[in-house]
């Protein structure tokens, strides 16, 4: 199960590598088409920007510069994780760890993303973006935070049983 959990999370982590790619292209392009006069023309390709505000288009490109390496990241620990609990030792040290960066990656993340929100009306008088909290976002980050005590807890005693004769 941990071999069909692991490609599962690989797969995510390379396809949210790949679109997060090509959105951070698009919405670059689409930043440099609102300031060249609406349009830009690259390799046969015409990009017009009639759709979005430039406060959108900023807002959007700074989510995903911060959403896709978290997603990422998030994805490379728990890799790490099932690694161990492919060697049949997920108590480990090192897990305890990856959990509690883990969540203060989802937090970090939340945290950027609503001050994205709450700044973008104060450099673009025209935004309208208001700000919102993600419960679950948060539930998972305590979640996690319990997730790493309780692999903490279980690894000591683990070590500990190891030690009794």
């Amino acid at each position: 199960m941990a071999i069909i959990m692991t490609v599962l999370v690989t797969i995510v982590m390379w396809m949210t590598a790949i679109v997060g790619a090509i959105a951070i292209v698009l919405i670059g392009m689409s930043i440099v088409a609102h300031y060249s006069d609406g349009s830009i023309q690259i390799l046969n390709v015409l990009i017009e920007d009639k759709t979005f505000s430039i406060s959108a288009l900023i807002a959007g490109f700074l989510g995903t510069l911060i959403v896709i390496p978290a997603i990422i990241y998030v994805c490379f620990q728990l890799r790490r994780i099932l690694a161990t609990l492919s060697d049949g030792d997920p108590f480990v040290p090192e897990n305890a760890r990856r959990l509690r960066f883990i969540a203060i990656a989802i937090a970090t993340t939340q945290l950027l993303t609503i001050l994205i929100q709450l700044a973008t009306p104060v450099m673009f008088s025209e935004a309208t973006i208001s700000p919102r909290i993600d419960l679950i976002a948060w539930a998972s980050v305590a979640a996690l935070f319990i997730l790493s005590q309780v692999f903490r807890e279980g690894t000591r005693l683990r070590d500990e049983e190891k030690m009794t004769i």
